[in-house]
């Protein structure tokens, strides 16, 4: 660089590619980083801030100083020095965009903006670490969680039973080699998978890892007949889930032949609900703290929404082909206990589940935030014209069953449920019995003994009238 270029950077003044530094000092590293983090620039040594040249002797002490402070950095930054003129005793240092970012020096995180190098918040260091695909929220540690304060041993004991294998090693040896804990200055410090998945309270360090379980009556969000809040540890929430699940959808009982137990068949199969919220747990984006995964359950649909939208490097296209991590220790723990496979063919899965069970294949909505997977259930409702004539009466395809199976002959709360090949409890008969009986299209032979043994449930005039314009 001769005088006349430096002159011409001078004249410029500083700006989003240059700045003036009258000495090596401190904040020289922070202007390095910035560059690197931004899209690269050039620090002059031996220029005021108001572009007047200082005429200070670097010595080879001082370039040395150069070369360290940029080692230092994480990771450290190549950079260039070039002297300008002996005689003027500039020396300028060329920074490239960075390769790795973010870097950082001891101060923090910084990034070049106009004319000056600022210092990144946190959630602007996770934004910059996502870009870059350098950060895994789970595998970052959890500090706040002692270990002999919240690990929770029967979580790792389920997780082997799940896993179908024997635990040799101690607890904290074995969670070491699973990837979930660190040792810092000796002790034992969890990863936010292993918060998740190994803890008592994992909600009290990542509060967004609750998940949320909706049963609304109807088909939009209006009347909620039924609600419940997950914060226990990764397993626990999915068995809690199936559970809400259970007692919100269709779970009926098949006994196979020549066999005395029973398989439950659940409306829309099981393993494709498993596998949709087991995605949502491992795929979701943890960074933002104020989203939670919900499971919402409609009259003719079951909708499983994690925030996050789809993992970078993945298009819509391909999904369902091809599978890109967002925490890969989350997945990894989900692949050895058992609950997923790592080939990218789940959804896959789920379509072939819905097909043999005469549902349609899954639908998306998918945006940059948030992904959902929605399954249609077998519901059914009158035209409008059918309307008239019943008030607006809904059939649900059990309750059709009830009106034929009940429309000649008088039939048993016991016979229903048989023929239904559903448990005969009180659940299942507020939700497919009561309703036929409020509606008046089925009646009690002893509408003044409502309990008693000898009760029988008849369809009505009104109900055989529904029944025939279905």
């Amino acid at each position: 660089m001769n005088k006349d270029v430096l002159q011409d950077l001078i004249t410029q003044g500083e700006g989003f590619h240059l700045e003036f530094k009258e000495s090596v000092n401190s904040d020289l590293a922070k202007e390095f980083v910035a560059f690197a983090n931004a899209k690269g620039g050039i620090v002059l040594i031996g220029v005021e801030d108001n572009g007047n040249i200082k005429n200070k002797v670097l010595n080879n002490s001082d370039k040395s100083k150069i070369q360290t402070v940029a080692r230092d950095c994480d990771p450290s930054i190549d950079i260039e020095i070039e002297t300008v003129d002996d005689e003027l005793n500039v020396v300028a240092i060329h920074i490239k965009e960075g390769l790795n970012k973010p870097y950082r020096c001891t101060g923090g995180f910084y990034m070049r903006e106009g004319t000056s190098s600022n210092k990144r918040t946190t959630q602007e260091i996770y934004e910059m670490f996502k870009d870059a695909e350098r950060f895994s929220f789970d595998d970052a540690l959890c500090l706040k969680a002692d270990f002999d304060t919240y690990f929770e041993p029967a979580t790792l004991r389920r997780f082997f039973i799940e896993a179908k294998k024997e635990q040799i090693l101690s607890d904290i040896d074995t969670l070491h080699n699973l990837g979930v804990l660190e040792f810092v200055d000796g002790k034992p410090i969890f990863n936010n998978a292993g918060v998740l998945f190994f803890t008592k309270e994992p909600q009290r360090f990542i509060r967004q890892s609750l998940i949320q379980c909706v049963r609304y009556k109807g088909t939009i969000k209006l009347d909620i007949e039924d609600q419940k809040d997950m914060s226990s540890d990764v397993i626990t929430n999915v068995d809690e889930i199936f559970a809400f699940l259970r007692r919100s959808l269709d779970v009926a009982f098949k006994f196979e032949s020549g066999k005395l137990t029973r398989t439950e068949v659940w409306e829309i199969p099981h393993s494709a609900l498993k596998e949709a919220i087991i995605n949502a747990i491992a795929h979701r984006d943890y960074i933002n703290k104020g989203t939670h995964i919900q499971v919402e359950v409609f009259d003719d649909r079951v909708s499983i929404t994690n925030f996050g939208g789809l993992a970078k490097g993945l298009s819509r296209d391909e999904l369902g082909k091809r599978s890109a991590h967002r925490n890969p220790n989350i997945v990894d723990l989900f692949h050895r206990s058992n609950f997923i496979e790592k080939l990218g063919t789940g959804l896959l899965r789920i379509d072939s589940e819905l097909e043999k069970a005469g549902l349609p294949k899954a639908e998306f909505e998918i945006n940059d935030h948030w992904f959902s997977i929605i399954f249609k259930r077998k519901y059914k409702i009158v035209d409008e014209e059918q309307q008239n004539s019943f008030d607006g009466l809904n059939l649900s395809e059990q309750g059709e069953n009830i009106l034929s199976y009940c429309s000649e002959t008088p039939r048993s709360r016991t016979e229903i449920f048989d023929f239904l090949q559903m448990s005969n409890e009180t659940r299942n008969f507020n939700r497919h019995v009561l309703p036929l009986l409020n509606s008046k299209l089925i009646i009690m032979t002893l509408p003044a003994k409502p309990r008693s043994m000898n009760q029988r449930y008849i369809t009505t005039d009104l109900g055989r009238k529904l029944l025939k314009n279905h």
